[in-house]
């Protein structure tokens, strides 16, 4: 009997101590940037086969590397997009919103956007620009 009890005690320190929750205090909304806006394109589109690429990228050594991104298929322009960065994505704080429309897989519209990154909520609004065939 008396195994019995030591090792259901035992067993119930342990999974109290596995399913102890740690609070951290240092993470904060505050810390963070979203970015939101509209996406629009002068012109119309058939929404049946278009997709719309959006991502932010942090500009390294004049690269731009992915740091969110989001895809839209089927949809009417205008659009809302909206990103939450925290200070770790935006690295030194250069990014570029970079957005592009396709229509059956071939781009038609793009641009790109400079971003310097600051904490809090900022609205950006793209315009794509059509590209010329």
């Amino acid at each position: 009997m008396k195994k019995t009890l030591w090792s259901g005690l035992v067993f119930l320190v342990a999974l109290s101590g596995c399913s102890q929750s740690i609070s951290n205090t240092d993470f904060s909304k505050t810390s963070q940037a979203q970015v939101y806006g509209w996406i629009s394109i002068d012109g119309y589109f058939s929404p049946v086969a278009t997709k719309v690429e959006v991502d932010m990228c942090q500009v390294v050594d004049n690269q731009c590397l992915t740091s969110a991104s989001q895809e839209y298929k089927g949809v009417q322009l205008p659009i809302q997009y909206s990103f939450l960065i925290s200070p770790l994505q935006a690295g030194d704080g250069n990014m570029k919103i970079r957005a592009r429309l396709l229509d059956k897989g071939n781009v038609v519209a793009q641009t790109l956007v400079e971003y310097h990154f600051e904490p809090g909520e900022r609205r950006v609004d793209i315009v794509l620009n059509s590209i010329k065939n």
